[in-house]
């Protein structure tokens, strides 16, 4: 959507003008963004830090019951790869998002993009010291822990971290509506013909794996609990640590 057409739209509701103040931070942000030089660099950043995140929950990735979970917590909300598709669906469906969803849907919304937004600027942002400042360096856990202090603060990296499990909490809220699950199937057609078929199976994935999983609380305490023990070991001048220690697990 040309950034004109976003401008134009005047929400009155306070989460639908922060998701379209969101979105016009992204639109601005991914011109930049396609700009730029390191997209194999970020991408190869990306599949690393996938790994070193499966790495270190891979006790949770044992537990049948949080597999699909952690997946999507993951690499849906905290890693995602593919969200070029889902970012411009987003943009395509605004005007009716904020024409019928509830503020309540749309703050969930709102906070996605802002997930999306600094996720993307903090990986843009190590793979240019990874690429720049320490171009000797292979990427391993001592260098990666070295870059990640030059390229961001620990202000932004608790802020994505927190952003996870709000937008994971604010899902469960709403697995056990009926109606939504309903208007979900009955919609995944046309969400395709209207191009917006990424943005569905992202909506319809993360409602059936928050219902079918249990204890998703229990989870995300601990997503949050171990990623800010990790942050904070890095912070610390210490290289990305191998594995976790008992008493965080």
């Amino acid at each position: 959507m040309p950034r004109e057409k976003l401008v134009a739209i005047q929400p009155r509701a306070p989460q639908a003008r922060r998701l379209q103040k969101g979105m016009l931070e992204y639109h601005d942000f991914r011109s930049q963004r396609d700009a730029a030089p390191l997209r194999r660099q970020i991408d190869e950043l990306g599949l690393w830090q996938s790994q070193r995140l499966k790495d270190t929950h891979r006790d949770l990735y044992q537990a049948p019951h949080y597999r699909e979970g952690l997946d999507f917590l993951l690499e849906d909300l905290y890693n995602p790869r593919a969200y070029e598709r889902r970012d411009e669906d987003f943009e395509r469906v605004f005007p009716t998002m904020v024409r019928l969803l509830p503020d309540s849907v749309l703050a969930i919304a709102a906070d996605l993009v802002e997930l999306n937004l600094l996720t993307q600027k903090l990986d843009r942002q190590l793979a240019h010291v990874l690429h720049h400042d320490l171009p000797a360096e292979a990427l391993n856990r001592e260098s990666y822990a070295e870059a990640f202090r030059m390229s961001a603060d620990a202000d932004q990296r608790c802020r994505q971290i927190a952003l996870v499990a709000v937008i994971g909490a604010n899902l469960q809220r709403y697995v056990d509506r009926r109606s939504l699950r309903v208007a979900l199937r009955m919609t995944e057609g046309a969400a395709e013909m209207a191009g917006v078929g990424e943005l569905h199976r992202f909506l319809t994935r993360g409602f059936r794996v928050f219902r079918e999983m249990q204890g998703v609380d229990r989870l995300l305490e601990q997503i949050v609990r171990r990623e800010t023990w990790v942050m904070e070991q890095i912070m610390a001048g210490h290289a990305l640590p191998a594995e976790l220690p008992e008493d965080i697990r």
